[in-house]
């Protein structure tokens, strides 16, 4: 909690947007680097590489994008030690080279690898000076990647994680209140339209992180919340014809789903 407020008090007074996650790179990439002063890491560029890429907004998100940056490291290295091996330089070599990884990447759903695969694959390549032989230098250039990005994971995991219950209280608590101050002025529709897809964000963000939120909360409820809050804005704009029996479904509706969201934040409330 006292990173966060310092975070919060630092975006506060800097002219620039300073969040949690770039503090978090920040101290991912010193860790990195400071190992790269040890035997641990043999090439500091490609373990920066992998803890940059690892941080995500999500914990989740961080587990996959690792895992898909070591992968497609694998396979640049692969591809760029058989190239190599073979001393299969020429240009249509290195364009089979380039579309062999954009294939592979695409067929594994690694698609956000696919720059980091194309680079490693192209340095093994063309890399005249590969200390160790060029097995070892494919292989080592894998593990510094795997190296940064499990200290990007574990920062992400255990240094001030992602609140994402918390986020979702709030962002709850402020659709109650607009939806309350749209019952009375049409004029608030337009602010309660651009905050639904932010609750649609977080809720994907709290679904994605789950497993590692250790309290214990009703997904059903929460999710039935969710979807009767993202047809708010449908309800509102009905709630403008002139048949009284259709006004009146669609007021009921709103109605209902503020009785919902009340709920909810009650039991949110008492599991933090």
């Amino acid at each position: 909690m006292k990173i966060k407020k310092a975070i919060r008090k630092i975006k506060y007074y800097s002219p620039i947007s300073i969040g949690m996650r770039t503090f978090k790179t920040w101290i991912a990439a010193t860790l990195t680097a400071a190992f790269s002063l040890t035997p641990i890491i043999g090439n500091p560029f490609y373990a920066l590489m992998g803890s940059v890429f690892g941080m995500q907004n999500t914990v989740s998100d961080s587990f996959k994008m690792g895992i898909g940056r070591v992968i497609g490291t694998a396979i640049g290295a692969f591809i760029g030690f058989l190239f190599a091996h073979f001393q299969l330089g020429s240009p249509p070599a290195v364009g089979l080279a380039i579309a062999l990884a954009i294939i592979i990447c695409g067929l594994l759903q690694i698609k956000h690898s696919i720059l980091i695969t194309i680079t490693l694959c192209l340095l093994i390549m063309f890399n005249p000076d590969r200390e160790g032989g060029l097995f070892n230098y494919a292989f080592f250039r894998t593990l510094d990647t795997a190296f940064g990005v499990i200290i990007s994971f574990l920062v992400n995991r255990f240094i001030a994680p992602p609140n994402h219950l918390k986020s979702l209280i709030i962002e709850l608590e402020v659709l109650s209140t607009l939806t309350k101050k749209a019952l009375k002025d049409s004029n608030k529709l337009p602010q309660l339209k651009e905050e639904l897809p932010m609750l649609a964000l977080i809720h994907t963000n709290y679904q994605a992180d789950e497993k590692y939120d250790n309290h214990h909360v009703s997904n059903e409820n929460l999710c039935r919340t969710v979807d009767a809050c993202n047809d708010l804005y449908f309800h509102f704009k009905h709630c403008q014809v002139s048949d009284r029996v259709i006004k009146n479904y669609h007021i009921n509706k709103i109605n209902n789903t503020l009785i919902l969201l009340e709920s909810t934040l009650n039991e949110l409330k008492g599991v933090i």
